[in-house]
């Protein structure tokens, strides 16, 4: 839930910017963090100081892709231009607060083993059954976390074992989910229906749900991806975009043309996929090794020179 003056800015983007649904509903969520954020201390919407906002942002990059990052900031900058413009602010607190630069890396990336580690934790209550089907569909279909926490019920189509969505840009593609996969869905949703029933919330369409039975924000979402990194005793960041890349990263691994992982992901142009390329170079190394005529060549040549010797 957000403030009044929030939803004006959001009904402004629609009607008079012409903004895609898809759009305002990204801006809706970052404000809504924005919100939170501003509550949980105490400050008011309008009292923001551009102290705060390098706060903000510092917060934001521990958390967040700079790709991400840098929606999130354009969509906060929005806002308070827009709260200026229409007097209810004298200064716009992020103005002359320059972006926080990310140094360019690789992505975070999950061994294979790390991610049957995470996927094997002990199960005791319906949140720990919740958390761990977020986990499992993330990695076995490379959803987006948005992509993720859209998705109802109704929209699985266990026949075909598939998931349609509205993606980013507000293309549709399918995500596909594998056969065991299927089975833990199955059981995952009846165990759902028991516990949204305990809590009279019987209509909610959200394949993934709150503690209090409504569809999971954001916001909770990367709190319990929080919560398994320090209960695992991660070092490495772990976040949704990290199971994503995982998904992918696997995916070429074992031998996915980078096409069809393009179409996966739902990456609009091939250059954003090629990232994952990089952060398979020991794979490609190690197929080379084991298939090309030459490539231990001058391995077993040095090797005869020096018993030769």
């Amino acid at each position: 839930m957000i403030s009044w003056k929030s939803e004006e800015f959001l009904e402004y983007l629609g009607k008079v910017r012409g903004l895609s649904e898809n759009t305002i509903k990204n801006y809706r969520i970052d404000i809504s963090e924005l919100e939170e954020w501003l509550k949980k201390r105490g400050i008011a919407l309008f009292d923001l100081r551009r102290e705060d906002v390098r706060e903000l942002l510092r917060d934001c990059q521990k958390r967040y892709s700079p790709a991400s990052l840098e929606r999130k900031s354009a969509s906060m900058r929005g806002l308070y231009s827009y709260f200026l413009r229409n007097g209810y602010i004298d200064k716009n607190p992020f103005e002359s607060v320059k972006m926080i630069s990310s140094p360019s890396r690789l992505p975070s990336v999950l061994t294979e083993d790390e991610v049957k580690e995470l996927l094997s934790l002990e199960r005791k209550s319906f949140s720990d059954e919740r958390d761990h089907m977020l986990f499992l569909f993330i990695y076995n279909t490379g959803a987006r976390i948005s992509e993720a926490l859209s998705v109802d019920v109704d929209d699985i189509d266990f026949d075909h074992r598939r998931v349609q969505i509205v993606g980013k840009g507000s293309k549709e593609r399918a995500l596909f989910f594998s056969l065991s996969t299927k089975k833990e869905l199955l059981d995952y949703i009846e165990r759902r229906k028991v516990f949204l029933f305990d809590k009279g919330r019987s209509q909610e369409k959200g394949l993934f749900v709150s503690n209090r039975g409504l569809r999971l924000p954001l916001s909770s979402a990367h709190n319990i991806f929080d919560f398994y990194r320090e209960r695992l005793h991660w070092q490495k960041a772990f976040t949704p975009h990290t199971l994503r890349h995982s998904f992918a990263t696997h995916m070429v691994d074992r031998g996915a043309d980078i096409r069809f992982v393009q179409e996966l992901l739902g990456h609009e142009s091939i250059s954003t996929t090629q990232i994952y390329t990089h952060t398979s170079q020991k794979a490609l190394h190690d197929v080379y090794m084991k298939s090309h005529p030459h490539a231990k060549k001058g391995e077993d040549d040095a090797g005869n020179n020096d018993s030769g010797s």
